[in-house]
């Protein structure tokens, strides 16, 4: 973990950064605030859309007569200026007008906010008193419903995605992932920041900047907005979307303003589209504004998308779901967080969901900035201790002598309410972490006469920043095994909190106790694969750099990823697009042999997908598979149905190679073994042996079966995770 002079939490719902965003962890489950999407109402009913039956442009095949295919081929990317695409934009144009006249006539005080072809095939509407089931009966339509609810989800970490190897092999740092276009739908882009500077050979591509330039640069190529709110800009206020952003592409060799190591993003060639959702002091968007962000990012030319924002998940496919789907089939790579609301399962958000964009998990990273808490207790004399942020961040050395809250309190560890009087005159309170916000904790301590707050983990875990924004005092976090020293502690009880910050090493590679787990409520495998998404150290507004946590800083890592990837397939006229990339990122994950990658903990389909990336490998990938994972749904005990999915599995390789499946007691594969040409393919059928019994089951709800397909060759293996629930209830 990082730690720094100001650490800034980003509230937000299904995507905020649970962890530094709740302080209660009790031991079944993260507790979930009055801001978690899934406390949340999430959706809102004055914002709806209405859905009509043609397919949009990036996703529409040509089976209609007289309208050619405008569904962009492998490797390229939807062009909405060819003849085709204008035409049957002229269709799906006639379709909205004819519903406007409708709505004109029969509900006119209903606004047409928003419209959509490229990505959806629709119209965003505000109803000012209308009914949902009112505009439904209007001509054309098919589905509709109401906007979802989204908000964001809130280094050496290059390093744990062996980042340096492609660097190496793509001729230097400095330009990987030249000439990509990564587009950044969240909180806008600080173009003005040293770490989102272009370097010396950078130059807008023809038809750039596009927006608002005022907000726009040699690096950060677009600036624009989208709000129901008219009078706000793209202008980056909130440090959510710069942080992602440096982490995306920021300027290699970039030094810090804390520690001597220089900083890099994945991608320091790209370039950048801030499209902000997110503008001034909102806390929360749309569907209907973030999906027209996505059809224009896709309009405007971005190669690939990062969505660090989420909502609640739905059965079924929602409008924003529909959106990032489509923009995959427009030939964009899209990266979405997966969400910190675990530990639990069914906790990715929308549009995590997606089946077609890569959703990202959070792992731990190699090293933090953190101050020291210096006691006689401690093995050593001294534990590690990270700070609070927006009121509560320590910003000098402190020392004096701790009482424990529970000593004050009659009995209670967690703080959450107030004592009488002024017990803690002068002391540091030692509060365990549970229940109640971290604000609340270091109030309470203030009330009672504390000059700082020590807060220990209730469970294992590491220490992190805290979010404790209206904080009125200094406040530290330690972890579980140190606090229950000092509260056992018979000793001297002088403490020292130190400062400044400094560098120390934690463990890498773990999953963060935050990050969301699948399936979806559609019984899909989700996330697909995991990033670095704890204690990531980038830019914020204004100058700065901050340590933020939670799968919004994962998922960048993968978009940057992409990034260097598709620029590579240019390089070398791959003819890579979404799919491909997806397949290389999953193939190629969690797998540590011959890699920098230490050792990873992580192997579990539901909280990981296929693993950690790993940049380098993907580049080289030895095969490829398609689709890159097995969601085989519900699956009855009893009963004569089949359970069969198809992979087609491809060797990408100048050279025939025979590939070798691994044994899996839940699944039957077709063949052991295959032998591809140099980049061929062949097709594996994999059905479900394991359907458990129909007396067996855990909760009423059935039971998880997961786990993964190993393809082995003689250039390298690659793993296809699986997953499906066993129905009980059928």
């Amino acid at each position: 973990m990082k730690l720094i002079k100001k650490f800034r939490s980003l509230l937000g719902l299904s995507l905020i950064l649970l962890l530094i965003l709740n302080a209660g962890l009790p031991a079944e489950a993260i507790v979930k605030n009055d801001d978690s999407p899934l406390n949340a109402k999430g959706d809102n009913q004055e914002y709806v859309f209405v859905q009509f039956a043609d397919a949009p442009i990036a996703s529409y095949d040509g089976s209609i007569s007289g309208y050619e295919k405008t569904m962009p081929a492998k490797g390229k990317k939807v062009n909405i200026d060819l003849p085709a695409a204008k035409k049957y934009g002229k269709r799906l144009e006639a379709q909205r007008e004819n519903y406007k006249k409708w709505l004109a006539k029969q509900l006119p005080k209903v606004e047409v906010v928003t419209e959509y072809d490229t990505t959806y095939n629709g119209l965003g509407l505000k109803l000012n008193g209308a009914s949902l089931k009112d505009i439904s009966r209007g001509p054309g339509v098919v589905n509709a419903g109401a906007s979802g609810t989204y908000r964001k989800t809130m280094s050496d970490s290059t390093a744990l995605i062996n980042a340096g190897q492609i660097w190496n092999e793509l001729g230097g740092q400095a330009n990987a992932g030249s000439g990509m276009k990564v587009g950044v739908i969240d909180s806008g882009v600080d173009h003005n920041h040293a770490f989102l500077q272009p370097n010396a050979e950078m130059q807008a591509p023809e038809g750039f900047p596009k927006g608002d330039i005022r907000f726009t640069s040699n690096k950060v190529i677009v600036a624009k907005v989208f709000n129901q709110n008219p009078k706000l800009s793209a202008e980056a206020i909130d440090s959510h979307g710069t942080h992602v952003a440096g982490t995306i592409a920021g300027k290699a060799e970039t030094l810090p303003t804390l520690g001597d190591k220089p900083l890099s993003g994945v991608a320091p060639g790209a370039y950048l589209g801030n499209y902000n959702v997110f503008p001034g002091d909102v806390a929360d968007a749309k569907s209907l504004f973030i999906a027209k962000a996505v059809e224009e990012a896709v309009e405007d030319g971005m190669d690939v998308l990062n969505l660090s924002l989420g909502g609640t998940p739905h059965k079924g496919a929602d409008l924003l779901d529909m959106a990032v789907n489509a923009a995959v089939d427009a030939g964009v790579v899209v990266a979405i967080s997966a969400g910190n609301e675990g530990p639990e399962n069914y906790t990715v958000g929308s549009p995590g969901t997606a089946d077609k964009v890569i959703t990202v998990a959070a792992t731990t990273n190699s090293r933090t900035f953190a101050m020291w808490l210096k006691s006689a207790a401690f093995e050593g004399g001294q534990t590690v201790a990270t700070t609070g942020t927006q009121g509560g961040e320590v910003k000098e050395q402190i020392e004096g002598e701790y009482v424990l809250w529970t000593e004050v309190s009659g009995g209670d560890k967690l703080a959450c309410t107030s004592v009488n009087g002024k017990p803690l005159d002068g002391k540091i309170a030692v509060i365990q972490r549970g229940t109640c916000t971290f604000t609340e904790k270091i109030n309470n301590a203030a009330a009672a006469g504390a000059k700082g707050v020590i807060i220990y983990q209730k469970d294992v875990a590491e220490p992190i920043p805290m979010s404790s924004d209206g904080a009125l005092l200094p406040a530290v976090m330690i972890s579980h095994e140190a606090g229950e020293k000092l509260v056992s502690w018979t000793g001297d009880r002088k403490v020292t909190i130190s400062y400044p910050p400094a560098e120390t090493g934690t463990d890498p590679n773990k999953i963060s106790d935050f990050s969301s787990w699948g399936p979806t409520p559609n019984y899909t495998l989700k996330p697909d694969v995991a990033a670095p998404g704890v204690n990531i150290y980038s830019s914020v507004v204004g100058g700065g750099y901050e340590l933020y946590q939670g799968t919004s800083m994962a998922s960048p890592h993968v978009a940057g990823a992409a990034a260097v990837l598709l620029a590579n397939s240019r390089l070398k006229n791959l003819g890579w697009g979404p799919a491909e990339v997806k397949a290389a990122l999953m193939g190629t994950a969690g797998i540590v042999e011959g890699s920098v990658l230490p050792d990873i903990e992580v192997a579990d389909p539901l909280k990981v997908g296929a693993g950690i990336i790993n940049l380098g490998r993907a580049m080289n990938a030895p095969a490829m598979a398609f689709p890159s994972s097995l969601s085989f749904g519900l699956v009855r005990p009893t009963g004569k149905q089949s359970y069969q999915m198809t992979i087609t599995l491809v060797n990408p390789t100048d050279d025939m190679l025979e590939y070798t499946f691994s044994d899996d007691e839940n699944l039957k594969l077709s063949a052991a073994g295959v032998s591809i040409a140099a980049n061929g393919k062949a097709q594996i059928k994999v059905d479900v042996l394991n359907r458990g019994t129909h007396s067996g089951g855990k909760n009423g709800a059935g039971e998880f079966v997961s786990g993964y397909i190993t393809v082995k060759s003689g250039d390298g293996n690659i793993r296809i995770p699986y997953m499906y629930v066993i129905d009980y209830n059928r």
